[in-house]
């Protein structure tokens, strides 16, 4: 048994002991790492809407924003333990118990939001996951998009090829960054984002992936000149759930419950669709040029992405059926 399996378990003790007869009698609690701001936050729109149903049913709820009960690591560890019932987190956090996840986060596979929607509809990815999850207490209930598709910002150097990147310092953070880094064959610094605008500004990185609408979002247009729209895949956050929790609802409570994630997803596609179309605007009004590739300037990086070694979290099996499901969810956008 490892720790995490361990805290696993001594949680489901804890919860047993300490829930009491209804698993309303305590505040829904809702954590995500980004600002309360519905405008500029795929995530809060999604949470927002969410939370609107619940309440409206009777529901006490609490959001906590920008981290407030925790990083990424302890949030995930409260939801185990049924201590935080509604979170957001990233790939990383997950992938290592879900190699469906994990086999997700590969980049230059999807097309379009439209391609990753109809993954997410029409195939059982979801469950899969979730079904994966379920031994370590949570539930994948939906992606929360978060800007239009990642591509790369720059400081004082336009880039249109992985050549002109081997001149610059890529900001990175996780194990799979490094893997890019290395198959891209460029150089990367290891920076928390809380210190991503000081890096800039000192010269410690040059670059970083994001989706567009970070860069005003964070105030970092003062320190950043260029994004180049690589599209490499869809940026999102993961909303789960506590199973701990979500097991002591009964039939009328996880109808309502259901009803409220259906509205944060449908919140959340129709800010999707508006954030994609004021995107480019944005980066012009805080001073960022917007650099369209050409499909062969953008081949370049798909087939450099191939050299991406497999890690100790990768299961072919679950690589090969993500795949199969990307095609057959392609369709022409």
């Amino acid at each position: 048994m490892n720790r995490r399996e361990a805290i696993s378990i001594i949680g489901g003790g804890l919860l047993l002991a300490g829930c009491g007869t209804s698993a309303l009698n305590r505040a829904t609690k809702v954590g995500m790492s980004t600002p309360a701001d519905v405008v500029n936050n795929g995530v809060y729109a999604w949470i927002e809407a969410c939370v609107e149903i619940l309440r409206g049913a009777g529901w006490e709820t609490r959001i906590y924003p920008n981290s407030a009960v925790g990083g990424e690591r302890d949030r995930i560890y409260q939801s185990q333990l049924g201590l935080l019932e509604i979170n957001e987190t990233g790939g990383d956090e997950i992938g290592r118990w879900s190699p469906m996840a994990h086999a997700s986060g590969r980049p230059f596979l999807i097309d379009s939001y439209d391609h990753m929607s109809r993954i997410l509809s029409d195939t059982p990815f979801l469950s899969r996951i979730s079904h994966e999850l379920a031994p370590y207490g949570l539930q994948l209930v939906d992606m929360a998009y978060t800007g239009s598709m990642v591509g790369l910002f720059t400081r004082g150097t336009p880039v249109r090829r992985l050549a002109d990147l081997r001149k610059l310092r890529l900001r990175v953070l996780s194990a799979a960054d490094f893997h890019l880094l290395n198959a891209w064959r460029v150089n990367g610094v290891q920076v928390a984002w809380e210190e991503v605008a000081q890096a800039l500004q000192s010269g410690m990185v040059d670059a970083y992936l994001n989706p567009p609408n970070v860069a005003p979002m964070f105030g970092h247009g003062t320190v950043l000149d260029y994004f180049t729209d690589l599209r490499m895949g869809p940026a999102a956050r993961l909303i789960v759930v506590s199973t701990k929790w979500l097991n002591g609802l009964d039939a009328l409570e996880r109808a309502t419950l259901e009803r409220s994630f259906a509205a944060g997803r449908a919140a959340n596609r129709r800010w999707i669709s508006a954030s994609q179309a004021r995107d480019r605007q944005k980066l012009a009004e805080v001073g960022i040029e917007w650099i369209d590739l050409t499909v062969e300037e953008r081949a370049e990086w798909l087939a450099a992405c191939a050299a991406i070694p497999p890690d100790a979290w990768d299961r072919p099996d679950a690589t090969a059926q993500y795949n199969r499901w990307i095609e057959e969810t392609r369709g022409t956008s």
